[in-house]
């Protein structure tokens, strides 16, 4: 417990002391990140803030159900340019914090917040390569998301080296090598602390012209575990091929369309492999959403529709995963404005009843300008959800899960809160 808090300090105190030293040396440094923190009660269930999510689904309606503090704080600077020939190389870095939101003073000695090494890498671009950009170090890497779920279904970030922007015609071509570095898979092994070492390649295809507006990004990703004795050679690979469509200017917004199918150690998720899962785990996934914005409107907002199914070789491990879910917003003035946001969540597993969670917020905002994606942004909300009998069966025992027989509503299949937060991206 003492070295991970020392550690975390160390952690940001190199964060702060890197931007420190590079203004002391004269150079410009990026400040950039995101936050958001609040305050919330359940109100028929007495007690703080409590959010609403669903065993099995992979995420949840993020709008006034959001129940901790995060920040993501990003120093980046151009370590290097020669602007003659174009040559650049930059430094990027990110520190992430995450707090109960329980009270003032909240470390993670006492396991109240975690910190987290997000990013640390260096690109490079203009070393007569032409237009390519070369990285190596952790990174975010070209992820993608559902803003209103705070769903990243197509993200393999983290340490690795890669290429990318490279221009052979038809579009953009991109390699990343990626490595994760997982528990053993035999528990049977005395070491426990044995490591697997899953390595990653990752090619993707961008900017294929399919249609007016309208563009193609394809990807595969093959990974690799290391089969080690002490393994007994069983550690699993694992691939992920990807399709993405995205139309530009759709009601001032766009609207994408993913299809995804994975297998193996990857079935389950990207940037965190499992190599005890068996070869022939699939997940297939498709994901559709839009954000619109019309010109000279006062409404914006944005929708998803996402389908997954997880086949799983596991008797009864399997399931069926549904959402679909709008938030639109409208301006009142230049500064205030009213979002409603209503999302249903339903998981069939393979063996089991099916459960579901329906939820709906309404939040008065108050921001900078109209617009779905104008931040900062101060709310006002109140938030409903109801859910089944399954759902509850599968929320178990915890106090802290508001569809639990033992949370903050009891036995009831319903709840409300209310709450204020701040979201900013800067």
């Amino acid at each position: 417990m003492v070295q991970r808090r020392i550690l975390s300090y160390l952690i940001a105190a190199s964060a702060a002391g890197f931007a420190a030293a590079a203004q002391a040396d004269g150079l410009p440094i990026d400040f950039h990140g995101y936050a958001r923190s609040g305050i919330g009660s359940a109100v028929n269930g007495g007690g703080s803030m409590t959010c609403f999510a669903l065993s099995g689904a992979g995420s949840k309606y993020r709008l006034g159900n959001e129940c901790e503090t995060y920040a993501e704080l990003a120093f980046g600077g151009t370590a290097y340019e020669k602007k003659e020939t174009g040559t650049k190389f930059r430094v990027e870095s990110m520190l992430a914090v995450s707090a109960k939101q329980f009270q003032d003073w909240e470390s993670d000695g006492n396991d109240d917040a975690e910190f987290a090494f997000r990013q640390m890498y260096v690109t490079a671009e203009g070393v007569g390569l032409g237009d390519t950009k070369v990285w190596a170090g952790k990174r975010y890497y070209d992820r993608h998301d559902v803003h209103m779920i705070d769903y990243y279904f197509w993200d393999n970030s983290g340490p690795g080296a890669g290429i990318e922007n490279i221009d052979v015609g038809i579009g953009k071509l991109a390699y990343a090598w990626r490595q994760n570095t997982v528990e053993t898979s035999d528990t049977s092994v005395q070491n426990l602390d044995r490591k697997i070492g899953v390595s990653g390649h990752d090619f993707r295809l961008s900017g294929l012209k399919v249609n007016e507006g309208g563009e193609l990004t394809l990807g595969v990703d093959f990974r690799f575990a290391n089969k080690a004795d002490q393994d007994n050679g069983k550690a699993t690979d694992g691939q992920a091929y990807n399709i993405m469509h995205t139309q530009s200017d759709v009601f001032g917004g766009f609207n994408q369309l993913a299809f995804q199918f994975q297998k193996g150690d990857i079935a389950d998720s990207y940037g965190y492999p499992n190599v005890t899962a068996d070869k022939n785990d699939k997940t297939y996934r498709l994901v559709e959403q839009m954000v619109w914005q019309p010109k000279n409107s006062n409404w914006s907002g944005q929708l998803v529709a996402l389908w997954e199914k997880k086949d799983k070789v596991q008797e009864g491990a399997g399931q069926t995963w549904m959402s679909v879910g709008a938030r639109p917003v409208y301006a009142f003035t230049e500064h205030l404005a009213g979002a409603l946001e209503v999302g249903y969540d339903q998981v069939k597993p393979e063996d089991g009843d099916t459960r579901y969670l329906a939820k709906a917020t309404a939040a008065f905002l108050i921001q900078p300008e109209p617009g779905y994606w104008s931040r900062p942004q101060l709310r006002l909300f109140a938030t409903y959800a109801k859910w089944n009998d399954a759902a509850q069966a599968a929320a178990g025992n915890s106090v802290n899960n508001p569809l639990s027989f033992n949370g903050p509503f009891g036995d009831r299949l319903n709840g409300l809160t209310i709450g204020a937060q701040a979201e900013a991206w800067w």
